[in-house]
């Protein structure tokens, strides 16, 4: 008989593993054996968030990036089999609406994250609605796998969007998971890019595992000041949620260039309409990405034989969650994950 494990959420820099009851499968749903799981940056927000910020979130299973294999499904699956290697899209929307029907759950109007509604990844068996899944190519890893489900998804729209016009060059702010990702992708892309971060731990880790262009803020303004025609990036692509780096993806930009917005921040905005309208700047948001450009890129992960695990330098089991929640909540860099059922 399986048993099911959880890492429970309980705000205040407070988690928990626990047994929990493993549910009857409905018709439209899937049980999956997870292989891999990782700690997404906005898993920190809640991580730190009390109980009342939490609310329909507390004491629920945290986590919306797994990866795995389908040991059983509901009478009415019909894309899915037992036996499948799937990662999922992690945002569930109303599965009738316009964008639903293009698999752009990120853009439904009522869409909401699994976490959020019941179905937290950080556990060892997760019951899934089918539309939840994405098949996992035979070539690409379960840990790979977790990264096209969030960190690396993310990064890999973001970086199209990016280059989506002419574009030289192309300035990332922040070096957590999803900056570092972003850079490796554009960097296989063929794109000249740099990657800002004012914690010199993050930029010698970035260094190490191949992110050649490394610098912070001041230098990185230096060396346009110091060009001939003071010109700065065709593009920006903003991951931490700082609000300073918020303005400066906008500031280091050439005229009529694009920021592209990708980390989420509380409070009130830093950005003016004036650093927009004179050098008439052009912005984007960007927020994972829709189940066929999953598959998108898992095919530009095969044929370019890329893979993200050279971010991994912490894997755990899930009964280490209290330490490796607090490990990466003190800022060590690289990317977090669980292994429930190697």
């Amino acid at each position: 008989m399986l048993k099911k494990k959880g890492v429970i959420l309980y705000g205040n820099r407070k988690i928990e593993i626990c047994d929990l009851p493993l549910k009857k499968l409905k018709s439209n749903q899937v049980l999956i054996e997870i292989k891999a799981a990782g700690i997404c940056g906005s898993d920190l927000h809640l991580y730190r968030s009390n109980k009342k910020q939490l609310g329909a979130r507390y004491g629920q299973v945290i986590g919306h990036e797994p990866s795995g294999q389908i040991i059983h499904k509901g009478i009415g699956v019909k894309k899915f089999n037992e036996g499948d290697r799937v990662t999922i899209n992690h945002i569930i929307g109303c599965d009738n609406c316009k964008y639903c029907f293009q698999g752009e759950t990120v853009l439904c109007s009522k869409n909401k994250g699994i976490a959020a509604v019941g179905y937290g990844g950080d556990t060892n068996y997760l019951i899934l609605p089918e539309n939840s899944c994405i098949p996992l190519h035979k070539r690409i890893s379960y840990v790979d796998g977790t990264f096209v489900a969030c960190t690396g998804g993310t990064a890999y729209n973001a970086a199209k969007l990016a280059i989506s016009g002419p574009v030289r060059n192309v300035a990332v702010f922040g070096l957590g998971p999803v900056g570092i990702s972003t850079l490796l992708i554009l960097n296989k892309f063929g794109v000249n890019s740099i990657g800002i971060d004012p914690n010199d731990k993050r930029r010698k880790f970035a260094h190490s595992i191949g992110v050649k262009n490394v610098k912070n803020f001041d230098t990185v303004k230096k060396l346009i000041n110091s060009s001939i025609n003071k010109e700065g990036f065709c593009s920006s692509i903003e991951t931490s949620g700082s609000k300073e780096a918020q303005s400066r993806a906008i500031d280091i930009l050439s005229p009529r260039g694009l920021a592209v917005y990708v980390g989420l921040s509380n409070g009130l905005p830093t950005i003016s309409p004036e650093q927009i309208i004179h050098k008439q700047i052009s912005m984007r948001g960007s927020k994972v990405l829709s189940s066929a450009m999953a598959i998108e890129m898992m095919n530009f992960m095969v044929n370019n034989k890329f893979t993200f695990e050279k971010l991994v330098i912490n894997k755990f089991q899930l009964e280490d969650a209290p330490e490796a929640f607090d490990m990466f909540d003190k800022g060590m860099p690289g990317k977090f994950i669980f292994l429930p059922n190697p």
